[in-house]
């Protein structure tokens, strides 16, 4: 009798232990494991927002919405203060951590370059702000961009396997086109703070009236293939994937190629290199910078090739003014992210000199009047004044604009070199 208990025990045991509930117990094993991570994980628009003293700032009662599904970015967003220039806009983008880093961008034509944005990975703490002023990471420099910034208000946070980029931007209407971009996973910036090309990227919009919200980005989604091209971002929630049906060809300026109704519409890719603020900058760099400076040079010290000298001045100066008028009402008609006050003031200030120069021109007395000393006086002060503040507006239209440095230099070499030539011809006009 208790030789069949025993063996009716191990039975049962055997039971127990068959290879049947292996199966079970594992999945159990690892659900008890990743369940607190899992949790931490979780982040929807349906789940307030808990991050409680690390971020630096309000984050109740803000907008939500899927920004960029594909990707499982979430954005949140509202105004913390209401009027005027103390009006502040929070935002809080939260997406998976992957390794890499996460950006937020706002574009004034819906496209990658020429936007500013914000960027932040874990262990960086603040977030940077960067200018996309290209496709390569060179030209996309760290602490450069429109965005008015709150200080110590940009921080990303790293909480479960989520990361959260949260910034404010202070005295500024945020623009309603964004671009999102995720970086290559367990790739971070080196010390010189440039980001590494992004693995994908999108564009959609926000709609900062009523009650919040946008269009959730579609351009991205792809696995970065690693082909090294600059594509990707969306127009406005319209754009096909690069690759798809084509070869994955890209246009020029780094967009993925899009449906025929949305290229149009978007003026194509050439259309960067033209955006409105470069047209601005190209015609001031044009006019002010180079025709009228050289006109001011053709009248200095070519008198003794007349009457070649004259015509040749007249041109150059009537078509730099032209130009120059021109390029300050377009800038006027710029979204003024950043300080720009002082810029138009100047511009203003080069543009009435010159108006003053043309009014002059009509009442110019005969050159044997005693009245033509001083007309001589005017004419050549004022003249200066203007040059020298249109090529200081120059310069100082390259650093608002954040420009690659490249523009800087290459028109400080021709500054340069138009300064040697000036000088050795004043010489030789003095001399003879």
């Amino acid at each position: 009798m208790a030789r069949a208990t025993r063996a009716s025990e191990k039975h049962s045991m055997a039971q127990q232990c068959t290879p049947r509930s292996l199966p079970g117990l594992m999945v159990l094993c690892f659900v008890g494991l990743h369940l607190p991570s899992l949790s931490a994980a979780a982040d929807s628009c349906s789940n307030g927002l808990s991050l409680g003293s690390l971020v630096p700032f309000n984050t109740t009662g803000l907008a939500c919405f899927q920004a960029w599904p594909s990707q499982d970015f979430i954005l949140r967003f509202g105004k913390a203060s209401a009027s005027g220039s103390n009006e502040v806009w929070s935002f809080v983008l939260s997406a998976p951590d992957n390794g890499g880093y996460i950006s937020m961008g706002f574009s004034p034509t819906g496209r990658m370059v020429g936007s500013s944005a914000v960027a932040g990975w874990a262990g960086a703490g603040s977030a940077r702000q960067y200018y996309l002023g290209g496709t390569s990471p060179s030209s996309c420099p760290p602490d450069q961009g429109d965005l008015a910034l709150t200080r110590g208000a940009a921080v990303v946070v790293s909480k479960g396997s989520r990361l959260y980029l949260a910034f404010q931007l202070a005295g500024q209407q945020p623009l309603t086109d964004v671009i999102y971009a995720v970086g290559p996973s367990g790739t971070l910036p080196g010390s010189n703070g440039l980001l590494p090309r992004h693995q994908d990227m999108a564009s959609g919009t926000v709609s900062l009236s009523g009650g919040g919200g946008g269009s959730p980005a579609t351009g991205g989604g792809g696995d970065g293939d690693g082909d090294g091209k600059e594509g990707g971002e969306g127009n406005k929630g319209k754009s096909e994937r690069a690759g798809e049906g084509s070869g994955g060809d890209d246009d020029e300026g780094g967009e993925r190629r899009t449906s025929t109704a949305s290229a149009s519409s978007s003026g194509g890719g050439g259309a960067l290199f033209l955006t409105s603020k470069r047209r601005h900058g190209v015609l001031a760099l044009i006019s002010w910078g180079v025709l009228v400076p050289v006109g001011v040079a053709l009248a200095r010290f070519f008198k003794h090739f007349d009457p070649f000298w004259f015509y040749a001045h007249v041109a150059a100066q009537g078509l730099g003014i032209v130009l120059g008028t021109v390029a300050v009402v377009a800038g006027f008609k710029l979204d003024g992210g950043g300080d720009v006050a002082a810029h138009k003031a100047i511009g203003v200030a080069v543009v009435v000199g010159a108006g003053l120069q043309a009014m002059a021109l009509l009442a110019r007395p005969a050159v044997e009047t005693k009245p033509r000393r001083y007309w001589n006086w005017y004419h050549h002060g004022v003249g200066r004044v203007a040059v020298a503040l249109g090529v200081a507006n120059v310069f100082y239209g390259f650093s608002l604009a954040n420009e690659r440095q490249e523009w800087s230099y290459v028109y400080g070499v021709f500054v340069g070199i138009f300064a040697v030539v000036y000088l050795v011809l004043e010489e030789w006009r003095r001399t003879h």
